[in-house]
C-alpha cells in the first residue's frame, strides 16, 4: 500500500497555519510571538457538526484579544484508492504540532491515526498539551497519547437514562439501534447497564436493532405505534442514532410515549418538526424556542414527558475542547482538573449544565487518569432540569461489562 502523500499533507497544514492572520486578532507590535492552539477537524463535508464548532470558535476568539491564538486545521481528503488514512491523519497531526509556536492541540473527532499522530507530538514536544474529543480510536491507544480524552458519556447514562424514564412516568424503556452501532462493544455495554438497571428499578426493558440502509428509517417509523401497543403508552423510547432518533421521537409524541433525550443532540428543531410549529419567531434564542416547544406539548398532554439536552453535544464538545485548551495554555485552567474543563464547556454552552467523570475500567474498578466522559442534565418541557448532576451512579453498574460474543 502507498504511504500519505507527506507534501500534501505539508501543504495543507501550511495553508491552515498561514491563516491565523485571518483567524485570529494581529499581536500586537511591542509582543513577542503568542502561543497557538490548533483545533484539528475533518473537512465540513466529512463531519459538518465538529466543523462548524471549530470554525466557530475561532470566530469568537478572532475579535478577541486573546494572549493565545488559535487556527482552526483541516485534515484533507483520504479517499485516494489504495491509500492509507490512518496514516494521513498520523501524519497530518505530527505535522499540525510541529510549528514551535503550537503549545496545544486539539483532535476531534479523533480519528483511526489520531493516537500515533499525538504520540510522535509527544514525542517531539514533550511539553505539549494533547486533547482527544469524540474519539473513533482503540481506547488504551488514545489514553495513551493524548493528556485528556473526552467522549460521550454512554457509561453513566446507561443507569441515568432508566432512571429519568422512571422518574418522568415510564413503566418500560424500548432502546432502538441501527444495525451496526448495535454491534459496537460501547453500545453492548450499554445495553447491559439499561438493562440491569431497568430491572432494579422495576421498568420492562427491550433493545430493538432496526436493519441496515435505507430500510432503517422506515423501520423505525413502522415500529414506534407497535411499542407503545406493546409496551404501554407509558414506556420511555431511547435512540442514540441521529439518522433514526428524529422518527422515533415523533412516533412516540403522535402515540403519547416518553423521550427521555436523544443521546448527545439538541433536539428543539426536531420537536418543532414533529409537533409541526415554527421556530421562527424565537429567532435562534434557546429559551423562547423552549417556551414555544412546551406550550404545544401542554396542549399534547405531553406536560413533563419529553426532555432534551440543550447544546448539541459534538459541536459544543469541539468549542469547550477549544476552549479548556485556550485556558491552560494561558495558565487560566489545569489540564487535571474536571471543573476547570467544565467550565470551559459552559462557557462555550451557557445553560447546557454539563457533568464529567472519569471513565471506569469494568475489568478492574479503576478509574481513568485522563478519560472523561461528559453528558448534560436533561430539561424535560414542562417541568424543567432533571437535576440529574445530583444523582449518583451506583458503582455495581460501572462495573458491568459488554457480553461476550
Amino acid at each position: 500500500m502507498g504511504g500519505p502523500d507527506r507534501s500534501a499533507v505539508v501543504a495543507t497544514l501550511a495553508l491552515a497555519l498561514a491563516a491565523l492572520g485571518a483567524s485570529c486578532s494581529a499581536p500586537k507590535a511591542q509582543e513577542g510571538p503568542r502561543p497557538i492552539v490548533v483545533v484539528v477537524t475533518p473537512a465540513e463535508a466529512a463531519a459538518p457538526v465538529e466543523f462548524r464548532g471549530a470554525e466557530a470558535l475561532v470566530g469568537a476568539y478572532s475579535a478577541k484579544d486573546s494572549k493565545v491564538e488559535l487556527s482552526h486545521a483541516v485534515l484533507p481528503g483520504m479517499a485516494k484508492p489504495g491509500g492509507r488514512p490512518e496514516a494521513v491523519v498520523a501524519s497530518f497531526i505530527a505535522e499540525a504540532a510541529s510549528d514551535a509556536r503550537v503549545k496545544a492541540i486539539v483532535v476531534d473527532p479523533a480519528l483511526p491515526g489520531s493516537a500515533e499522530g499525538l504520540r510522535r507530538s509527544k514525542l517531539s514536544k514533550p511539553g505539549l498539551l494533547c486533547v482527544s474529543g469524540g474519539s473513533r480510536e482503540d481506547v488504551l491507544g488514545i489514553e495513551a497519547s493524548a493528556d485528556l480524552v473526552v467522549d460521550l458519556d454512554r457509561v453513566y447514562r446507561a443507569y441515568l437514562i432508566p432512571w429519568a424514564a422512571k422518574k418522568m412516568g415510564a413503566k418500560a424503556l424500548v432502546a432502538a439501534y441501527a444495525q451496526g452501532e448495535y454491534a459496537e462493544p460501547a453500545s453492548a455495554r450499554e445495553r447491559a447497564i439499561m438493562s440491569a438497571a431497568s430491572a432494579d428499578l422495576g421498568l420492562r426493558y427491550a433493545a430493538m436493532t432496526a436493519p441496515s440502509g435505507a430500510d432503517a428509517a422506515a423501520y423505525a417509523r413502522a415500529m414506534t405505534g407497535a411499542w407503545l401497543r406493546d409496551y404501554g403508552p407509558d414506556a420511555s423510547l431511547y435512540c442514540s442514532d441521529g439518522d433514526l432518533a428524529g422518527t422515533i421521537l415523533a412516533g412516540a409524541i403522535a402515540g403519547g410515549g416518553i423521550v427521555v433525550d436523544e443521546a448527545g443532540r439538541a433536539t428543539r428543531a426536531a420537536y418543532a418538526a414533529a409537533l409541526g410549529i415554527d421556530l421562527g419567531p424565537a429567532k435562534g434564542d434557546a429559551g423562547k424556542e423552549r417556551k414555544l416547544l412546551e406550550r404545544a406539548l401542554a396542549a399534547l398532554g405531553g406536560r413533563g414527558r419529553y426532555g432534551e439536552w440543550d447544546a448539541d453535544y459534538a459541536e459544543a464538545c469541539v468549542e469547550g475542547l477549544g476552549e479548556f485548551a485556550l485556558r491552560v495554555v494561558a495558565g487560566a485552567a489545569r489540564k487535571d482538573d474536571l471543573k476547570d474543563l467544565v467550565a470551559a464547556l459552559d462557557a462555550r454552552s451557557p445553560g447546557a449544565a454539563w457533568i464529567a467523570a472519569y471513565d471506569v475500567d469494568p475489568e478492574t474498578g479503576v478509574k481513568s487518569a485522563n478519560r472523561v466522559l461528559v453528558r448534560q442534565d436533561v430539561y424535560v418541557f414542562g417541568s424543567g432540569y432533571l437535576q440529574s448532576a445530583l444523582q449518583a451512579v451506583p458503582e455495581k453498574y460501572l462495573a458491568i461489562r459488554a457480553p461476550g460474543p
